[in-house]
C-alpha cells in the first residue's frame, strides 16, 4: 500500500486502465512504479524483479490458473503513476481478492491510490469477491506508524495481522548447526530427512498436497477472513512451473515418519537466481499429530545447509511469522535470527464496517 493520498486542487486527472502483461513495454513501465515504491521503503534490497512479476501476472491470465490476475496501471496524461495487481483465487477462498497496490513516490497525494482502490473495489464486486486483502511493509523503525499502513488505513482497511520479518545470516556457523542438530535428534529418531531441489519427489507429493491443504488452516491469522485450500498433486506440479518460469531456483526438506512412511513436516526456500544473494523462507509446517519432535528446527536446519550448499552466493534469507507464532520464532531464534521490520496484513470487507 502506497502513502497516504490526500488529493490537491491542482493535481492532473488520473485514469486508470486494465494492462496486458503480454505487452512488454506496458508491463516495463507498471512495473517501475511498483519497483520505485519498494526501493524508497528498503533502498538496500531488490524486491521482486521485473521477470517474476511478469510471470505472476502471465500465469495469472491462463484460463486454469488457480489464481486469476488483473493487472491496473493508473496514468497521469502518458505516464504510468499507479500500480495495482488482484489476484483472485479460483479453486478455493472464492469470497476473496488479495491486492498489491502501489505509487510512485513522485506521484503521492494525488489521488492515485483512491482512483486504483475505486477500480479494484467494482472488479472485485464484479468476480463476486467480498474481501480484499492487502499488505503494508514497515521497515525498522517504521512499525506500527509507516506510511504504507497510514495508506491502507485512510483507504478503508484494518490491520487483521501483524507479522514479525526475520533475518537470517547464510551460511550458519558450522559450531551453531551441530549444537541444534544434537539437541534436536534425539527427538526425531524415528523420522527420516528428504532434501529436494526444484520438484518434490514423485512418492513425496501426495504428502505435500496435504501439508500445503493444512498450512491454510493450521497457521495463526489472527482476524483473516482466509478459508482453506484445496491442493492436489497438480497444484503442487503447477506451483512448481509457476517458480520455474519465474527463473527461482528451491529446496525443499520433509520430515518421514518411518513407521508409517508419511511426510508429516516439510519446509520451502526459494532464491531468484539471477539475484541470489537474498533467499526467501515460504512454507514451513509440521503436522498437529506429529508436534513435539523439533521437526520444525530439523527441516529448516537441512534447507539451511542444502540452501548455502546449492547457492553459495546467497547471503541472507528472510522469513515472516505472525508475531504470535510463538514456536516458529523459538526455532528462527534458535538459528540465529534477527528482526528487520513488521508486515501489516490489512483487510477490507466491502460494504462493512471496519474497525479503525
Amino acid at each position: 500500500m502506497a502513502p497516504s493520498d490526500d488529493v490537491d486542487a491542482t493535481t492532473p486527472q488520473v485514469s486508470v486502465s486494465r494492462l496486458d502483461p503480454v505487452d512488454e513495454q506496458a508491463f516495463a513501465a507498471w512495473f517501475a512504479v511498483a519497483e520505485a515504491a519498494e526501493l524508497h521503503d528498503r533502498p538496500d534490497e531488490p524486491g521482486w524483479l521485473l521477470h517474476e512479476q511478469r510471470s505472476i501476472s502471465l500465469d495469472g491470465s491462463r484460463p486454469d490458473a488457480d489464481t486469476v490476475c488483473v493487472v491496473l496501471a493508473a496514468s497521469e496524461g502518458d505516464r504510468v503513476v499507479g500500480a495495482a495487481r488482484l489476484e483472485l483465487p479460483q479453486r478455493d477462498n472464492l469470497h476473496l481478492c488479495e491486492l498489491d497496490l502501489s505509487v510512485h513516490p513522485s506521484a503521492r497525494r494525488r489521488g492515485v491510490a483512491r482512483a486504483l482502490q475505486d477500480e479494484v473495489e467494482r472488479l472485485a464486486r464484479e468476480h463476486g469477491r467480498t474481501t480484499l486483502v492487502g499488505y503494508a511493509d514497515e521497515p525498522p523503525g517504521q512499525e506500527g506508524r509507516s506510511g504504507n499502513r497510514a495508506a491502507a488505513q485512510a483507504l478503508g482497511y484494518a490491520v487483521v495481522q501483524q507479522e514479525v520479518r526475520r533475518d537470517i545470516d547464510l551460511p550458519l556457523p558450522a559450531a551453531r548447526a551441530a549444537e541444534v542438530e544434537r539437541s534436536c535428534r534425539p527427538y526425531a529418531a524415528d523420522y527420516a530427512l528428504r532434501v529436494w531441489q526444484d520438484a518434490c519427489p514423485d512418492d513425496l507429493l501426495d504428502d505435500l498436497a496435504e501439508l500445503m491443504r493444512q498450512m491454510s488452516t493450521d497457521v495463526p491469522k489472527d482476524e483473516m477472513d482466509w478459508r482453506e485450500e484445496v491442493w492436489d498433486r497438480a497444484r503442487v506440479r503447477r506451483n512448481e512451473g509457476l517458480s520455474r518460469d519465474m527463473d527461482r531456483s528451491w529446496i525443499g526438506v520433509g520430515a518421514v515418519h518411518e513407521p508409517t512412511g508419511r511426510m508429516t513436516a516439510f519446509t520451502t526456500m526459494g532464491v531468484p537466481r539471477s539475484r541470489p544473494e537474498r533467499a526467501y523462507q515460504w512454507e514451513t509446517l509440521v503436522s498437529a499429530e506429529h508436534r513435539g519432535h523439533r521437526l520444525g528446527t530439523l527441516v529448516k536446519l537441512a534447507g539451511l545447509q542444502a540452501l548455502a550448499a546449492h547457492s553459495p552466493r546467497t547471503r541472507v534469507i528472510s522469513t515472516w511469522n505472525a508475531q504470535e507464532n510463538g514456536p516458529m520464532i523459538a526455532v528462527n531464534d534458535l538459528l540465529g535470527a534477527r528482526v528487520d521490520g513488521r508486515l501489516a496484513v490489512v483487510q477490507k470487507v466491502l460494504g462493512g464496517e471496519q474497525r479503525p
